[in-house]
């Protein structure tokens, strides 16, 4: 009964793609993945002119990726497939028994919600095209199917502690499930955490929240809520967030519960205090994250007692006042806007410095009331050091989000706007010393 409520309260049917071209990145991935699962042609694949491409229950191949080149289909391919195997409820419950049975600290954390979890996952509608891109991400990069897994109990639990509705709470675990998936349609070397993130990476990497939106409320049954949730997930109530820098009023709950989740999960990797960090993370620059779902980390960090980190050095910033560089970006960024305004600047030059000046402000007053700034290695705790280089390490995070936002704000400007404006972000390009603890 549930299930069918949560498809029948989609508050539109979904749109018709007609004429669309198979996304070639996702097509490659579905090939290489129907080697290894079982993926079939649900209906006739059919090109706009009425030409059948490919017959229904014929299996997925090579030879199907030649015949879709620049073809326009009547229907979004991801609507004409179907993976017989791979990525089940059953086998999405075998992986959340395997992830509980870890002895990490948010499997412990999360212990408290398990059997509901399961009782729920049991009941999750998991409509063909979630099935199809989950088994391509299976296929092709199976830690992003365990990191689904995570994210959908840790939406689970929290929605179970916050919003209590059967619904609404699986509907934030689909929403935690599927967040990722329009990475399959983003080259994998720009997906590759261990590769420097440049600008052009980071263009194509910032699309992924949107793609997934699109596909979701286009292609399946789902509410158009869960779709807004995937697209919200890298979005920040501050507008700092990505792809459309959205503000506190336009990010609905589930988008709020789920950017912390990710960040979460981002850093619940690390070898110490994993839960502590992500706390810390997601509280440092207040105004970022919906204080309502980070207390929750908080909350299960503070219950759990992570072992403690061994004792670490001073970071260079107790000395070396990370402040006085926060006030130098942000002096700098208002004499850049002063003299584009005397130059005539367009407006959306202005923004840029205007962007960069806000923003560096909230960091300036973020790092101010952590007090530790100036004092000598003996008169601070190996824990508040430990915060100073969670400090820096997130300080840095944040100046490179900015310079990467600002660049690509500037391709919409003139050439000699952009030479004006690049000492701004020659100077937020240049990171602060960044430590890291694993």
């Amino acid at each position: 009964m549930q299930n069918a409520h949560i498809r029948q309260s989609s508050t539109a049917a979904a749109d018709s793609q007609a004429g669309s071209v198979a996304n070639p990145v996702a097509l490659n991935a579905i090939v290489r993945a129907a080697e290894i699962y079982s993926i079939v042609a649900s209906e006739d694949i059919v090109d706009v002119r009425g030409v059948k491409l490919w017959a229904k229950s014929q299996p997925v191949s090579a030879a199907l990726q030649q015949r879709l080149l620049e073809r326009k289909l009547s229907k979004p391919l991801e609507s004409c497939l179907a993976a017989e195997d791979g990525v089940t409820l059953v086998t999405l419950q075998d992986d959340f028994a395997r992830f509980m049975g870890e002895s990490t600290a948010l499997s412990e954390g999360l212990r408290p919600w398990a059997a509901p979890l399961v009782q729920h996952m049991r009941q999750l509608p998991l409509h063909s095209v979630a099935q199809l891109l989950l088994t391509t991400a299976l296929a092709n990069r199976p830690e992003m199917v365990a990191h689904a897994v995570q994210a959908m109990a840790l939406m689970g639990a929290m929605a179970m502690k916050y919003l209590g509705q059967t619904l609404d709470v699986r509907m934030a675990m689909l929403a935690g499930l599927l967040h990722d998936i329009g990475e399959i349609y983003i080259q994998p070397e720009y997906l590759d955490l261990g590769r420097p993130m440049d600008l052009l990476g980071h263009k194509h990497l910032v699309v992924h929240p949107r793609v997934a939106q699109l596909l979701l409320d286009s292609t399946t049954d789902y509410p158009r809520a869960i779709g807004r949730a995937v697209g919200e997930h890298h979005e920040r109530l501050n507008g700092s967030g990505y792809p459309a820098r959205l503000l506190q009023p336009d990010l609905s709950p589930l988008g709020r519960m789920l950017a912390v989740t990710e960040v979460t999960l981002g850093i619940a990797r690390a070898q110490w205090e994993p839960l502590f960090r992500a706390s810390f993370a997601l509280r440092v620059v207040p105004g970022e994250f919906d204080a309502q779902y980070a207390g929750f980390i908080s909350n299960m960090a503070y219950h759990l007692k992570e072992p403690v980190a061994p004792d670490v050095p001073a970071p260079a910033s107790l000395s070396s006042n990370p402040l006085e560089e926060i006030r130098q970006r942000t002096s700098l960024a208002l004499e850049l806007g002063e003299q584009l305004r005397a130059l005539g600047g367009t407006g959306p030059a202005l923004d840029i410095a205007d962007l960069a000046r806000v923003r560096l402000e909230r960091l300036k007053v973020a790092w101010n009331s952590l007090g530790y700034w100036g004092a000598e290695h003996a008169q601070i705790t190996s824990r508040e050091r430990l915060e100073l280089h969670m400090a820096d390490r997130e300080l840095g995070q944040r100046l490179r989000d900015l310079d990467r936002e600002c660049l690509l704000l500037a391709e919409q400007i003139s050439p000699l706007e952009r030479e004006i404006l690049s000492p701004l972000w020659q100077s937020l390009h240049i990171p602060l010393s960044v430590e890291s603890l694993c």
